[in-house]
């Protein structure tokens, strides 16, 4: 991995396979969170990172005015392009952490699968600071959960992943967790309190040849040196053909935290 590589940028090399084969969200995740933020038709709203608009989508289709921050140039004409016909979506391209926004000027600002790329110090203060008395942050991530039996590929690909460390480290601690033992990830409740946390399943199966695709736009992946990511995707190839039947059922959970500022401004 080069020493200097900011992992955030790298799914800017990938955009047409990102969106082709990430995991998409449920419908009543979207519909969770505007019932429970009780949107309203007027409400300004901001996505951090949209990537390639896959949770801008559910938005856009109820006619929500969106304002979007995306670091990536090529992800940013991506969503720009998508939503080309759409007067109440607006793309941004920069670091959230960089930009002049409003004070005080959104209802919602959400984050899929994004949030945890912004720096900690401004992670909370700045939403803060642009969101209206009483609005409100979610956070949408997407989850590694365990099913138990679906384990095994989990366990067999561990040696494959110790020796070519995706990412620049491995972990020979981590272990799958069930979407019941998920948790929201701390918050700072200076300027925040929780008001929803759910998770919500999503169970895909793929072909070797489609779970290289999937690898290939996580970020460890991406980051990795030309040469042994080839060597790294191979062996998973393999293990899937070979010890799978050709293959394997991956099991996510959506989770959506919801918090809502707190009233001193």
């Amino acid at each position: 991995m080069s020493k200097n590589i900011d992992l955030r940028t790298t799914f800017n090399k990938v955009t047409t396979l990102y969106d082709s084969v990430r995991p998409h969200y449920p419908e009543q995740l979207f519909d969770n969170l505007i019932e429970t933020v009780q949107l309203q038709k007027d409400a300004k709203l901001l996505e951090i990172g949209p990537g390639t608009g896959q949770a801008t989508i559910p938005f856009v289709k109820r006619g929500f005015n969106i304002t979007a921050v995306e670091l990536g140039n090529d992800l940013a004409d991506f969503v720009r392009e998508k939503f080309a016909d759409n007067n109440n979506f607006k793309v941004i391209t920069g670091a959230f952490e960089n930009i002049d926004l409003k004070d005080k000027f959104f209802d919602l600002i959400y984050s899929a699968t994004a949030f945890h790329w912004i720096k900690s110090e401004i992670k909370f203060s700045k939403p803060y600071e642009i969101l209206k008395k009483g609005g409100h942050l979610a956070i949408i991530h997407t989850n590694h959960v365990s099913k138990e039996k679906e384990d095994k590929f989990f366990y067999a690909c561990q040696p494959i992943y110790k020796k070519y460390k995706p990412g620049g480290k491995y972990n020979d601690k981590l272990k799958p967790i069930l979407e019941k033992e998920l948790k929201p990830k701390e918050y700072d409740n200076n300027f925040f309190e929780q008001v929803l946390f759910e998770t919500y399943p999503v169970d895909i199966s793929y072909s070797a040849d489609e779970y290289i695709k999937l690898l290939n736009t996580y970020s460890p992946t991406l980051s990795m040196e030309e040469v042994q990511r080839s060597k790294f995707l191979n062996e998973i190839k393999e293990l899937i053909n070979n010890k799978f039947d050709g293959n394997i059922e991956k099991n996510f959970a959506m989770s959506l935290t919801i918090l809502r500022k707190k009233d001193s401004q």
